[in-house]
């Protein structure tokens, strides 16, 4: 049961205003959790094995590597349900400016951490403990982005409002990975001595300019209302979980197929083209930023696509594509030619990715009310990071392995989640046209 709030009082700032700096905020936090992100996933895929894990064979040390980033992953539903609560309780604006400061010291420090060599035994340890900080900013900032956002636009525009925080992943991703890309062109002992930390410790100046749009924003209106109807829940976790469950678990399913991807296809694929198929790292990083770039408008236009047709056949188009297309992927990758190997994450990339991230998010912010938004998305979005996406270069890496070097079994993974993901597209309603500025959960739900 749901009771509506009436507009009681007046935005301060002007809604179109708000909307706008709401947007700007929120693309500048993605773009900084998924700089981060990247940052390490390709410093884990491509650099950290020698320098944290030297005593390790090559398999090993990769899987020690890839293994911290799936530990950052599992930082995530933590630190996303810790200031989901708060920011359902206190406000979303105070908490979206800790998850940054959270992620970005983490990531600066990172680029500041002195290797085994140095060290010993403390580099890796510190490197963990930091990419647990790391994972537990990043845990909450998506959900948080995506519920501002949502909150702050009106019904016919909603999808394509969550969508900018969707494509400013891969400004984040893009950037990440052009950075990378030029500081390895240099001189091999130059860029694993020092060259590797300059993007990490760019981070700094990126949290700045986030920081200071974020601290221009005004709360939104669908939450003060909440707050003046007495309806902010002490609990708001516990509240989703016990009266939102079934739409949490359809949330789930969802991104148990929209996680594993991103990070098959910005991670593993990396690793997994370079080092097991000999394709030239350069060649590689080169077709993963044109696909990330080619994925910014894409994200958006499905994004106002699915303000025309609906969340559900615009992600339902994505699952199925999901299930269709990792065994073509996988023989594109495995012909070792550049420009296959370019389209082929081009494709994964700006299809899965292009047509889940914008309905995703305006789908899930129409089902939860105010009360409890930040937390049913959090709770949706980050167990399966943790559980399937965060593990998955890792699990992807040993399937390699035990299918003697192919990459059927890691195919066959792709297209079950993907059809864990298309039941639970089906079984959620359609929300399109859906009001959120006014409801939250009944009082006998708290």
């Amino acid at each position: 049961m749901e009771i509506l709030i009436p507009r009681s009082a007046s935005p301060t700032v002007d809604d179109t205003v708000q909307r706008r700096r709401v947007v700007k905020a929120s693309v500048a936090g993605t773009v900084i959790e998924w700089y981060d992100f990247t940052l390490y996933g390709l410093a884990a895929a491509l650099v950290f094995a020698k320098l944290y894990f030297p005593g390790a064979g090559p398999l090993a040390g990769t899987l020690a590597a890839l293994g911290t980033f799936a530990v950052g992953l599992a930082a995530r539903p933590i630190g996303g349900l810790v200031f989901a609560h708060f920011g359902d309780r206190i406000g979303r604006k105070p908490m979206l400016l800790m998850t940054l400061l959270v992620m970005g010291t983490s990531t600066t420090l990172i680029g500041a951490l002195p290797t085994a060599q140095s060290i010993g035994i403390w580099a890796p340890i510190a490197l963990v403990a930091l990419r647990l900080l790391q994972g537990a900013g990043a845990g909450a900032e998506f959900a948080g982005a995506i519920t501002m956002v949502t909150e702050s636009s009106s019904a016919n525009n909603r999808a394509r409002s969550a969508a900018y925080p969707g494509a400013a992943i891969y400004v984040g991703t893009g950037g990440a990975t052009v950075l990378f890309a030029l500081l390895s062109l240099m001189p091999d002992d130059l860029f694993r001595s020092w060259g590797w930390r300059i993007p990490f410790l760019a981070s700094a100046v990126i949290v700045l300019v986030a920081v200071y749009l974020r601290l221009r924003v005004e709360e939104t209106s669908a939450f003060r209302h909440a707050e003046l109807a007495g309806a902010v829940d002490r609990a708001p976790v516990a509240v989703a979980v016990r009266h939102h469950w079934r739409k949490i678990l359809c949330g789930l399913a969802v991104f148990t197929f929209v996680i594993p991807w991103a990070y098959v296809m910005q991670v593993f694929a990396l690793s997994y083209v370079t080092k097991t198929l000999g394709v030239d790292a350069t060649a590689a990083l080169v077709g993963l930023i044109v696909a990330e770039l080619l994925a910014i408008p894409v994200i958006i236009g499905f994004g106002v696509l699915a303000d025309r047709v609906g969340r559900k056949p615009v992600l339902t188009f994505g699952a199925i594509f999901g299930v269709l297309f990792p065994l073509p992927m996988f023989a594109m990758f495995e012909t070792g030619s550049p420009w296959l190997v370019g389209l082929a994450l081009t494709l994964g990339i700006c299809v899965v990715q292009g047509s889940t991230s914008g309905p995703a998010g305006a789908l899930l912010s129409e089902l939860f009310p105010t009360d409890i938004r930040w937390s049913g998305i959090a709770i949706s979005r980050e167990i399966p990071a943790a559980v399937v996406g965060g593990t998955i270069p890792l699990v992807a890496t040993a399937l390699v392995a035990a299918g003697d070097g192919k990459s059927w079994l890691v195919a066959g993974y792709l297209i079950v989640l993907s059809l864990i993901g298309l039941v639970g597209i089906r079984l959620l309603p359609e929300t399109l046209g859906r009001s959120i500025d006014t409801t939250v959960t009944a009082a006998g739900h708290r």
